[in-house]
């Protein structure tokens, strides 16, 4: 069984710093204000976000400037996280722990994040990067749909996704994926449910019932 998670809005929540420190990259090398305002991020891959923020602000060739916006949203990313808190949603640790002593089980990530920028998230809430094997990071695909299968790779087995948002949801059955679906991000309940998760909950708070409904799928 292969257990993959989405990062903001499912397992941790960040108080929008990414959000902040994308405008402020912008403003270190644009030299002006820059909003994400009306700008959708929630499920979305950076590199989409980066395209949307050229397209509004008519910033030319994308491509060209793409690195170097990664690099310093990368290192204003690591400073400005240091002063916000950076909290665990309810009942994600608990989970990642009873997964991970399962020899059966093993665990990934699915996420739009840059790399660089998903591991800081990551770290800063003192979730260990090094218990996830199986990882697709926002660079890996051209939409959110081609991340679940760069992240299953050659593995041979159930594979379970969660996440927050409704992008989740359609990337993983896209990819033969039970999903489940979690309230805790950008997407209201009546939204996920409209989207038809196999199991949706408000969070994971209710940890063994959520492990079990994972564990019975692991023959299918």
């Amino acid at each position: 069984m292969l257990v993959l998670f989405d990062i903001d809005g499912t397992m941790l929540s960040s108080e929008g710093i990414g959000v902040r420190s994308m405008e402020k990259t912008g403003e270190v090398l644009f030299g002006k204000r820059f909003s994400l305002k009306d700008i959708p991020v929630g499920g979305r891959l950076d590199p989409l976000i980066w395209n949307d923020i050229c397209l509004k602000y008519g910033i030319a060739e994308p491509e060209r400037w793409q690195g170097e916006f990664r690099d310093t949203y990368a290192s204003i990313l690591e400073e400005d996280i240091k002063e916000v808190s950076v909290a665990i949603l309810p009942g994600v640790k608990e989970l990642l722990h009873r997964c991970y002593s399962d020899d059966a089980v093993s665990l990934g990530i699915v996420t739009g994040n840059w790399r660089e920028t998903g591991e800081c998230k990551l770290n800063a809430a003192g979730i260990d990067v090094s218990i996830f094997t199986h990882c697709a990071w926002g660079s890996d695909g051209r939409e959110r749909a081609d991340l679940p299968p760069v992240a299953i790779g050659g593995f041979d087995g159930s594979v379970v996704l969660i996440g927050d948002t409704v992008h989740d949801v359609t990337s993983g059955h896209a990819s033969h994926c039970k999903v489940i679906a979690v309230c805790t991000g950008s997407h209201s309940r009546d939204t996920l449910n409209v989207a038809n998760p196999d199991l949706l909950v408000e969070d994971l708070s209710n940890t063994e019932e959520v492990y079990q409904w994972i564990n019975q799928h692991q023959s299918q």
